[in-house]
């Protein structure tokens, strides 16, 4: 049956301002749309139109589209809104807090914790080879004024015996990841083994030869002249591809040996000489945080996404989907990576005031489809094939774009009642995160770096959380006693050493600690993703699930999921890592028309079409489908000529074309044709660089044959924008910030209309109702409502509500 649907990209507040105009245009001429697919800021315009639908009888009607787009162009600074000063300032001090917090604070309570820990453990066991005899000259000398200092250095500095046991401890973890590095190109499905065997033995190395080194070379070398040799860390990592993502794992080694030299050797540290009682009282404060930090670790990495979805949905969405303070649907839970739930169930009702699901929209139409990325799962063992998905979530259920006919993956597992749709709308908006699925390769150099500092905005989902709900009570509480169990010897032993001041038993307690830390990492690297998980998987899966260490172990090393059966824990993260456009899901549905919204940034003319290229190649290779013009002429030429290169003045806002939908055929001995449709593509021009009009017309003569008004005052005189208009949009956050000084160094920072940065999620109402005006003018320029009714017919009603 014909249906029809309307796609809209990724971009931020700039995407979401140019959607919410066509919206309107669409909404006025009252068409009746199937699907809505919808990615990253596009979802914000999608997804606050449906919830206000919801709360409005699940009807369309002018009256509250009225103010709903008049909430969206006030409320258009979502994350600072600084028309109103004391507003804007809270906000800036609590995003400025956050960041700080996150990206400072934690990283150096978390990381520093283990410090202490690893210079007692690398003293105990090897500190009489690294200084060659059992306590450090520097001490000896203190004690004994009749020991020289230089003498005894220079005397264990010539000992062969202590030269042949340095050269021992340093050339075995060189050897055995050379070893490592050879046979993992034997054995494929021992790969993430051998990686961490490798990787062990690069720290090892690092923890034991550097302190050696500065002790040796840098020990009289000025402070200043040692934080130089950070430098060459550096310039590795821009400079060798394949050292880049082991450049920020280098500078954490780097200060962990400081801290090992000043234990070992007793030597001097950024002024500070070493002191048993200082040594060990920071130990003491280790361990609180060692305790601690898979929580604290967790907490990080999804803040920045709490945030997000709450800054998004306070702004745009109705009181009673949100509450007071906009944080329905959004608990202390959703700080951690699991805890113990039934599914929800409630009585069914538009009156509710509680945060939507998307089981909620199941027959509100358009159909809602939220577009992201799935990361580190492959569904084959097939190295080949990349290891991340497009996943749909809709109200109808949650599929990968490439899941087979006979597999639903999901069904009974995580289905749409557990999804809120303003989490779905912020994790398909999730635009900076540790995996960035296709660009990833673009990313890798950071990535590593992400995780330290924990700047992330993706999220994790139990794949399967209405089974982990359904445990045994006892069970339910096993978590609480393994993270007691990993840090009891440390404590235990710890409090014996106060008492006793025995150090072997604290040597033992942390020891002990270490060991359960590498049995935790050990079964983070257990492969799962089985069609049929063996009890060695399936124990891996809870651990995963059930103990933060592990699980943030899988997402720092980048754990692949392989096989059909999907990951203990879905990495989600930003649709268009994948495809920014978002029209891969109507392919998929095979529609008779599309239109497709462009709201991604586009740095240059020539570059125009080059996303919607991206999205036309995907779809071949993962749908089966094919391009052509309208006259049958080769796309990609017809794109170019037709729509990228026109000259200044003449740029069309829209590019029409036909897509031809291919099946298998049942023996696989090649494709059938079974259906084509149109697809209509807009976006955002420039006024000099549009198809000029002499005259421009106002909105009551736009509107003559609708029955809507709109405030001149707030939306322009019309739908057109003059330069002077758009020129002016300079810089973000504020209206004062608008104007025609220093308009280089704002294009520079932030960009111009129609191409402001992404990253400027700080929209003034002007800067809204600009896109919003260019949205309009753009479809009405392509025509789209009137293409759309062109692909409607009266029978399609009857099976717009069927499944994904």
């Amino acid at each position: 049956m014909a249906r029809i649907g309307v796609a809209f990209s990724g971009g931020g507040i700039r995407s979401a301002s140019l959607c919410s105009g066509v919206l309107r245009r669409l909404l006025q001429k009252k068409v009746n749309i199937d699907y809505l697919s919808c990615v990253s800021g596009g979802g914000y315009t999608g997804t606050a139109y449906l919830d206000w639908k919801y709360r409005h009888g699940k009807k369309d009607d002018p009256e509250w589209h009225k103010q709903f787009f008049e909430n969206m162009r006030k409320r258009s600074g979502i994350f600072c809104n600084w028309k109103k000063p004391c507003q804007g300032i809270l906000d800036s001090i609590i995003l400025s807090t956050m960041v700080i917090f996150v990206a400072f604070i934690i990283p150096i309570l978390l990381w520093t914790s283990y410090a202490c820990p690893l210079a007692f453990v690398v003293d105990f066991l090897f500190g009489r080879i690294l200084r060659g005899g059992s306590k450090p000259c520097k001490k000896l000398a203190k004690r004994d004024p009749k020991i020289s200092l230089k003498e005894c250095e220079l005397e264990r500095h010539a000992s062969p015996e202590v030269v042949n046991q340095q050269f021992i401890l340093f050339a075995v973890p060189v050897a055995v990841a050379i070893v490592c590095g050879v046979v993992r190109g034997m054995i494929p499905k021992g790969k993430g083994f051998f990686n961490f065997l490798i990787m062990s033995c690069v720290v090892f190395f690092g923890l034991v030869f550097i302190p050696w080194f500065i002790d040796n070379f840098l020990a009289y070398v000025p402070n200043w002249m040692k934080i130089l040799i950070i430098l060459p860390t550096f310039i590795v990592w821009s400079s060798f591809p394949l050292m880049r993502k082991n450049a920020t794992l280098m500078l954490v080694i780097y200060f962990y040996s400081f801290v090992i030299y000043w234990r070992v050797f007793n030597g001097r540290v950024l002024e500070t000489e070493y002191d048993d009682e200082i040594f060990f009282m920071l130990l003491a404060i280790s361990t609180l945080f060692l305790w601690s930090a898979p929580i604290i670790g967790t907490v990080q990495q999804r803040i920045g996404h709490v945030y997000n979805r709450w800054r998004i949905q306070r702004a745009l969405y109705t009181s009673a989907s949100v509450g007071c303070c906009g944080c329905a649907g959004i608990s202390w839970r959703d700080l951690f990576l699991r805890c113990p739930k039934c599914p929800r169930s409630r009585p069914r009702g538009i009156n509710i005031s509680t945060a939507l699901t998307l089981e909620d929209l199941d027959d509100v139409k358009p159909i809602y489809i939220s577009g992201i990325t799935i990361n580190k799962w492959r569904r084959t063992n097939s190295p080949k094939e990349p290891d991340y998905e497009l996943l749909m979530m809709t109200p109808h259920g949650i599929e990968r774009l490439d899941r087979p006919p006979n597999e639903r993956e999901f069904d009974g597992k995580l289905m749409p009642l557990d999804i809120y749709l303003s989490d779905a709308m912020a994790t398909s908006a999730a635009a900076v995160d540790h995996h960035m699925g296709a660009r990833e390769s673009d990313d890798a150099s950071f990535r590593d770096l992400k995780v330290i500092l924990g700047v992330s905005m993706g999220t994790a989902i139990v794949s399967d959380e209405r089974h982990e709900g359904k445990r045994n009570c006892c069970i339910q509480f096993l978590p609480l006693l393994v993270e007691v169990i990993r840090i009891l010897p440390l404590v235990l032993c710890l409090i014996i050493f106060w008492h006793t001041d025995q150090r072997r038993y604290l040597a033992y307690g942390i020891l002990s600690f270490f060991v359960i830390l590498v049995l935790l990492t050990l079964t983070a690297l257990v492969p799962t993703g089985g069609s049929k998980p063996g009890r060695l998987e399936r124990i891996a899966r809870w651990f995963t699930i059930n103990i933060a260490y592990v699980s943030f172990v899988r997402k720092t090393i980048g754990m692949i999921n392989q096989g059909p059966n999907p990951p203990p824990v879905l990495r989600l993260s930003d649709g268009g890592h994948i495809e920014n456009l978002g029209i891969l899901p109507l392919l998929k549905l095979r529609l008779k028309r599309i239109v497709s919204v462009n709201g991604g940034r586009t740095i240059s003319d020539g570059d125009y079409g080059a996303t919607l290229l991206a999205g036309l190649d995907m779809a071949r290779k993962k749908l089966g489908c094919s391009f052509s013009a309208m006259d049958g002429r080769d796309i990609a030429e017809d794109i170019r000529d037709n729509f990228v290169e026109k000259p200044p003045g003449s740029q069309p806002s829209s590019y029409r074309f036909k897509v031809h939908y291919y099946d298998t055929n049942p023996n696989g001995d090649g494709k059938t044709k079974v259906g084509e449709g149109e697809i209509l593509f807009i976006a955002p021009r420039h006024p000099n660089k549009t198809a000029q009009k002499k005259t421009f017309d106002s909105w009551g003569e736009v509107l003559r044959d609708i029955d809507v008004d709109l405030e001149a005052g707030h939306w322009g005189p019309g739908p057109e924008l003059s330069a002077e208009e758009v020129d002016r949009l300079t810089f973000c956050c504020c209206e004062c910030c608008h104007g025609n000084t220093c308009r280089g160094l704002s294009e520079w920072m932030c960009g111009a209309f129609p191409q402001h940065s992404t990253g400027n999620q700080f929209f003034t109402q002007a800067m809204f109702t600009s896109y919003h005006r260019e949205g309009y003018r753009a479809c009405m320029e392509a025509e789209a409502a009137e293409f759309l009714f062109e692909g409607q017919r009266p029978e399609s009603a009857a099976t717009a509500f069927s499944s994904i």
